[in-house]
């Protein structure tokens, strides 16, 4: 019984001497709104002796600051002060001198992470011709020899080189002539490895005019048109594969559209000048160039 009324007295003196500090605490900071030189020991005998009328007098500051001198002083305050030393001597596990101030003011929201960056992207294919199909490239002394190899294996079309001399000089033009059906000039040169086309001008089979001109049939205009794209697609292809282009315009005005299933167009009446090529046919054919009209392909 007497232990428990020993720890309910320590407790009640405990309280006591922490409301004793908590009012000096308060004491302290109402000393803050005094003008501090009120408070600053007097720096010579002349200041020490300085009226104290004026508007520097305050009597209310300076009897607060006495009042808190004396509460310092006083025997509650010492003994409280005395208790909280030896407590911080004896347990400072709470205590910590080196504790950072905290910065109470608002901070500003974090700033949005930036974006990651992105992985360059890789250049697309634009070319109209087969990646997988490769063909050995045409140098210009190999030129002649191709031109009859070609003209053997092909019935319906036949090549010939518009030159006034014997000798080749580029850049040349090359006649292709599509029995009945049309005829393709192509202006070849050189980009230093091989023969390249540079352009193509489609024509009437009977139309008489130089290869430099264009056709005055709109079906042929158009079909220079979707040749030149598709070379123009690839500037480096190979000759041959131009060659084997042109070849799949031997039934032009038989061929249907791949798309709408019609020989002329309902827009312009025109045949499927337009060729894509399919890896992957439908109707179990090998891959090949496949004739679309050229408003079936901006659907």
């Amino acid at each position: 019984m007497s232990d428990t009324v020993q720890a309910s007295t320590e407790l009640s003196t405990l309280q006591t001497r922490l409301e004793v500090l908590n009012a000096l605490i308060e004491r302290l900071r109402s000393l803050r709104s005094i003008p501090a030189h009120l408070i600053r020991l007097p720096q010579s005998r002349l200041q020490s002796f300085a009226p104290l009328e004026g508007p520097h007098f305050l009597p209310q500051a300076f009897r607060e600051l006495k009042e808190t001198v004396e509460c310092v002083r006083s025997e509650k305050v010492q003994e409280a002060l005395v208790t909280a030393r030896d407590s911080e001597q004896k347990d400072k596990s709470d205590l910590r001198l080196g504790r950072p101030r905290v910065n109470r003011k608002r901070k500003r929201a974090p700033s949005p992470e930036s974006p990651r960056s992105y992985a360059p992207l890789q250049p697309q294919r634009t070319s109209l011709f087969p990646a997988d199909l490769a063909t050995p490239p045409v140098l210009p002394d190999q030129l002649v020899e191709l031109l009859k190899g070609y003209n053997k294996e092909h019935e319906h079309v036949k090549l010939h080189i518009l030159a006034k001399r014997p000798a080749l000089v580029l850049p040349v033009v090359v006649r292709y002539t599509i029995r009945d059906v049309a005829i393709i000039y192509l202006t070849l040169n050189s980009d230093g490895t091989q023969l390249i086309v540079e352009n193509a001008t489609a024509f009437g089979p009977r139309e008489q005019k130089p290869n430099y001109s264009q056709s005055d049939f709109n079906v042929y205009q158009r079909l220079s048109q979707q040749i030149t794209k598709t070379i123009q697609s690839d500037p480096q292809v190979s000759l041959r594969q131009v060659l084997d282009l042109l070849a799949t315009y031997v039934d032009l005005f038989k061929q249907k559209c791949q798309s709408c299933g019609r020989i002329l167009s309902a827009e312009a009446h025109l045949p499927p000048v337009a060729r894509v090529w399919s890896a992957r046919r439908s109707d179990e054919k090998p891959p090949g160039w496949e004739p679309w009209h050229p408003m079936c392909l901006q659907r």
